[in-house]
C-alpha cells in the first residue's frame, strides 16, 4: 500500500469562510450540535495529549456563552466519559446565561452528569489552581478587540496560570487573538496556549504574528466531509512544499540559473558578499556581484571563491550616477540594494535596472530610495519584480505599519510586485492574490545581514523557476528554517554567516523528505516547530 502523500501547502481562512464552512455542513444534514461534539472530541484528546495521561487528570474548562463555550461543556462531558479525566467547568458569564441552543444542550448534558460547575468569576483562580491543563474556551473566531466584562476576568486568569507554568489549550482560536489578521489588541490579555486545537480549517490569525506566538502547536480537528470553507488565496507551505526543485543529471550553470547582483559600498562591504554568497548556496549556477570599485577587493575576499566580482565607477565609496548604463547585465535575474547607500547612484542603478525589466529584485537601499516617491515603485510590462521590505522599509513603500499582512496584499495589487514583508511569519503576497504566511523564523533571524541573505536566496529560487510567486515563498521558508536550525546551535544568537553555513543542510534535508513520504509529524525537524497539522484520528460520528 502506498503512503499517502504530504500536504504541499495547508489552507488559510478567515472567520467567515469558517462559519460558512459549519454553516455548509449543517445544509448537507449535520447538526451544530454534532458539529459542537466533534470538535470536543477532539479537543479532548489533545488535552490529555499535552496532561501526558487521562484518568485522573484534572481539566479546568473555562467556558463563554458562544459556540466556543459549547465546545468547552462539550469537552468536560468527553474528557469525564472517555477518559476518566476530572473536569471543572466554569461558566464565566454564569451558567443559566442566554446561550445557542447547541450549546444549551451540551451544557445541559454535562449537568446532567453532576460534574463541577461554577458560576461567573467564583471559584476561577481555584479551578486554574486545582487544574493540570486549562482549555480556554472563551471566546472564539467571531471575537473582535481586547475582550470585555466576565470575558476580560476569565482570560486574565488563564494568563496569569499560564505563566505560573498550568498549560492551556485554545479552542479553536486563543481568546483575544483576532482570527483573521492575528491582531492582539491587549497583550495581557490574550490567551498564550501551549497547543491551539482549531476546527474544520486553519484561520489566518493563528500563522500572522503576533497571535503566532500565542497558538502554539496548531492541529486541525477534522469537522468531516460536508465541512467546506470554499477556496482561499491564502496558504502556508508544509515541508513537502519546500521542497527544492530536483536538478537533472545533465544540467549547467547556466540551467541552474545566473543571478547578478548589485550590491555593497566601501563601508558595506559585508552585504554585497553575503548576497553573493547566499545565491551561490541556495543553487544558482553562475552569480556575479557588481560593485562599487573602492568595495571590489573586499567583497571578492569574503565572498565564496565562485562568485565573480566586477568593479563599477564610484563616488565616494558609493556606486556613482550612470556606473550601470553601459553595463552588459547577462543574467535570469538581477538583485540590487543591499548596502548600497540612499545616494543618487542607488536610485539610478535601480531606474535602469526596472528600465530593462526581467526578473528582479529589490532589497534594503533599492527600496528605500523610494521612501519620497513611493508610487514611483512598480513593476513594469512583462516584468517580475520582488521586493523584500522590512516593517519600516514597507511603511516608506506605501504601506501600513500597523498591518503587515494586508500592506503586502495592497501592494502586491497596486504595484505588480511580488511583495515579501519580511518579519516573525513572513508574509509573501502576489499580484494575482496568492499569499503565503510563513510558519517558521525565530529570534535568531534578527541579526544584521539575514536579510542580505534572503535577498540571495530568493534571487537563486526564481532564476529560473515557472512560478517565481511560488518559489519565492519557497526561498522564505528555507531561509527561515535555516534561522531555526543555526538558532538551535546559538540559543538565537546566530549571526547571517551561521544562516548561511547551515542553509545547505537544509535543503538536503527537504530534499530526503519528498512529498512521497508518509504524512506524519516527525520525519523533518520542523513538524513540530510552528508547523501546521491534521489531527491523525478521525472522529466524525456525531453523539447526540
Amino acid at each position: 500500500m502506498n503512503a499517502p502523500l504530504r500536504p504541499t501547502a495547508v489552507p488559510l481562512y478567515d472567520a467567515a469562510a469558517a462559519r460558512a464552512g459549519d454553516a455548509a455542513a449543517v445544509a448537507q444534514g449535520d447538526t451544530w450540535y454534532g458539529l459542537m461534539d466533534r470538535a470536543a472530541g477532539h479537543l479532548a484528546r489533545h488535552v490529555v495529549d499535552v496532561g501526558g495521561h487521562g484518568y485522573g487528570l484534572r481539566v479546568a474548562v473555562i467556558a463563554g456563552r458562544g459556540d466556543n463555550g459549547g465546545d468547552g461543556w462539550a469537552v468536560a462531558r468527553r474528557l469525564q466519559r472517555e477518559y476518566g479525566a476530572q473536569a471543572w467547568v466554569v461558566a464565566v458569564d454564569g451558567v443559566d446565561s442566554d446561550v445557542s441552543q447547541a450549546a444549551a444542550a451540551h451544557r445541559a448534558a454535562w449537568l446532567r452528569t453532576r460534574g463541577r460547575v461554577s458560576g461567573g468569576d467564583t471559584d476561577l483562580a481555584a479551578a486554574l489552581d486545582w487544574s493540570d491543563v486549562a482549555v480556554d474556551a472563551v471566546l472564539g473566531t467571531g471575537a473582535r478587540g481586547a475582550p470585555r466584562g466576565p470575558a476580560s476576568t476569565a482570560v486574565s486568569a488563564l494568563v496569569t496560570a499560564g505563566l505560573a507554568g498550568t498549560p492551556v489549550v485554545a479552542c479553536d482560536v486563543p481568546s483575544g487573538v483576532n482570527a483573521d489578521d492575528g491582531s492582539v489588541d491587549e497583550p495581557r490579555l490574550a490567551v498564550a496556549a501551549v497547543r491551539t486545537v482549531t476546527f474544520g480549517c486553519v484561520k489566518r490569525g493563528l500563522l500572522l504574528h503576533p497571535g503566532a506566538a500565542h497558538a502554539g502547536r496548531i492541529v486541525v480537528g477534522e469537522l468531516g466531509d460536508a465541512y467546506d470553507a470554499g477556496e482561499t488565496a491564502w496558504a502556508t507551505l508544509t515541508p513537502a512544499g519546500a521542497v527544492p526543485p530536483p536538478l537533472l543529471s545533465d544540467v549547467d550553470k547556466r540551467s541552474r540559473g545566473v543571478v547578478h547582483a548589485v550590491a555593497g559600498s566601501s563601508a558595506l562591504s559585508g552585504a554585497a558578499a553575503l548576497v553573493g554568497t547566499a545565491a551561490v548556496r541556495a543553487g544558482a549556477g553562475l552569480v556575479t556581484v557588481t560593485t562599487p570599485a573602492a568595495a571590489r577587493d573586499v567583497v571578492a575576499a569574503r565572498s565564496v571563491a565562485s562568485v565573480m566580482v566586477r568593479a563599477a565607477a564610484d563616488e565616494g565609496g558609493v556606486l556613482a550616477p550612470g556606473a550601470l548604463e553601459q553595463m552588459d547585465i547577462d543574467a535570469d535575474v538581477v538583485v540590487a540594494g543591499p548596502g548600497m547607500g540612499t545616494g543618487p547612484g542607488t536610485r539610478d542603478a535601480v531606474d535602469v535596472l526596472l528600465a530593462r525589466g526581467g526578473r528582479i529584485v529589490l532589497d534594503a537601499d533599492a527600496l528605500n530610495v523610494f521612501r519620497d516617491d513611493p508610487q514611483a515603485l512598480r513593476a513594469g510590462p512583462a516584468m517580475t519584480l520582488v521586493v523584500t521590505p522590512h516593517a519600516r522599509e514597507l511603511a516608506r513603500i506605501g504601506g501600513d505599519g500597523d498591518d503587515r499582512a494586508a500592506s503586502a496584499v495592497r501592494l502586491a495589487s497596486e504595484r505588480g510586485a511580488i511583495v515579501v514583508a519580511k518579519g516573525p511569519g513572513t508574509v509573501v503576497a502576489a499580484p494575482d492574490g496568492r499569499v503565503w504566511v510563513c510558519p517558521l523564523g525565530s529570534a535568531a533571524l534578527g541579526s544584521g545581514g539575514t536579510g542580505d541573505v534572503l535577498a540571495g536566496i530568493i534571487a537563486a529560487a526564481i532564476a529560473r523557476a515557472e512560478d517565481p510567486a511560488l518559489a519565492t515563498a519557497q526561498a522564505v521558508w528555507w531561509h527561515a528554517a535555516a534561522g531555526e536550525l543555526a538558532g538551535t546551535r546559538t540559543a538565537d544568537r546566530a549571526t547571517a554567516d551561521d544562516v548561511l553555513a547551515v542553509l545547505p543542510r537544509v535543503l538536503q534535508l527537504l530534499a530526503a523528505g519528498t512529498p512521497g513520504a508518509a504524512a506524519t509529524p516527525g520525519s523533518l525537524p520542523w513538524d513540530d516547530w510552528r508547523g501546521v497539522w491534521r489531527d491523525p484520528v478521525a472522529d466524525r460520528g456525531s453523539r447526540r
